[in-house]
């Protein structure tokens, strides 16, 4: 067996380790299952596809925090929005988000990230329509630390995407205070 290269990065304590994705994760594809939509019923549990949330139906599952990488879409090699985010809680996934659960040693938010960052176009197998197939991302190198910096970068980027979403929220409020003055000052008809 061939020695996997070790990569050092500045700032960081340990070697990296070069793996393939399928080293790392497992894949729970036979559990998903797709609903079309007039079989779909509202409920409370959100209803995952390659692009996040697209439905909130009253069945889930998966009831465990999981990293959702999308299949298909011309999203794939767009990037228009993420095409790898966490799923937690009771959820449903359809058949156009692959479903991967870490494997002992590795990171959910960690994975998620590297796996987001990267350009998906050497990757894509599909021919009208862009396609990421299970065999194509087993093999999809990912560059690994040690659990416990998995961990520190992972909750970093976690707190960083929630101090994001939290201004995110001040500026909308900000903007429709604004819009409330602006309306109340220049009042129509005069």
């Amino acid at each position: 067996m061939a020695k996997k290269p070790n990569i050092r990065f500045a700032g960081f304590e340990d070697d990296w380790e070069q793996r393939k994705l399928g080293d790392v994760v497992e894949f729970l594809d036979t559990m998903r299952k797709p609903l079309e939509g007039a079989k779909r019923i509202s409920g409370p549990y959100p209803y995952y596809g390659a692009s996040g949330i697209v439905d909130y139906v009253d069945g889930y599952l998966f009831d465990e925090e999981l990293v959702l990488l999308s299949e298909d879409g011309a999203n794939i090699t767009d990037r228009n929005y993420p095409v790898c985010f966490l799923a937690s809680g009771k959820y449903w996934v359809n058949n156009h988000a692959h479903v991967l659960k870490t494997k002992d040693g590795n990171e959910n938010n960690f994975i998620c990230n590297s796996l987001e960052r990267k350009d998906y176009k050497q990757y894509n197998s599909g021919m009208a329509m862009p396609k990421l197939n299970q065999e194509v991302c087993r093999g999809i190198p990912i560059s690994c630390p040690s659990f416990d910096e998995q961990k520190k970068i992972g909750d970093y980027f976690s707190n960083l995407d929630h101090l994001i979403t939290l201004h995110q929220r001040k500026c909308e409020e900000l903007k429709n205070v604004k819009k409330y003055m602006l309306q109340n000052m220049f009042a129509k008809g005069e």
